[in-house]
């Protein structure tokens, strides 16, 4: 009898981590596609936070670019955030929160958040657009979701 428990236990387990594991996914996808699709973005004005862009070629192939998100004017619980660019690709956008776990960034804090990630190419990148989609909740608990067109230079 108790090897049967174990053994329920044990598919409830490992049934749990897939839904997640799916339900992780098809959020990433979700965020991803609004973000791609989205025309309308929030200006820096409006943004509780400060953002940092930079982006660098590091070698022939490999360019690097993150974004850095700090300094906010309010309390951010809960953030989720996804940093995609329209170079065609294969690999993963750069996110918090869909994947691993939700961050925090609070005003007394020096904490930040960062966005990091790399594109294979040789050619010319200049031209690349990169938008942030930001979630978080405030003390209030009031969600906020951001739709950022990244700035450079």
């Amino acid at each position: 009898m108790r090897k049967y428990v174990v053994l329920i236990i044990s598919l409830f387990v490992l049934g749990g981590c897939s839904t997640k594991e799916e339900d992780s996914k098809y959020a990433y996808l979700e965020y991803k596609n609004n973000l791609e699709k989205q025309t309308e973005f929030s200006n820096d004005e409006v943004l509780e936070f400060n953002t940092f862009f930079n982006i660098e070629r590091k070698g022939e192939e490999e360019v690097r670019y993150s974004l850095v998100i700090d300094n906010p004017k309010t309390n951010m619980h809960h953030v989720k955030a996804l940093l995609v660019h329209d170079y065609s690709s294969d690999t993963a956008f750069p996110s918090v929160g869909i994947f691993d776990e939700e961050r925090e960034l609070t005003k007394e804090s020096k904490d930040k958040i960062e966005l990091s990630g790399v594109i294979n190419s040789i050619e010319d990148i200049n031209q690349t657009n990169f938008k942030l989609y930001l979630e978080y909740t405030n003390d209030m608990g009031i969600a906020n979701k951001i739709y950022y067109e990244v700035k450079r230079g």
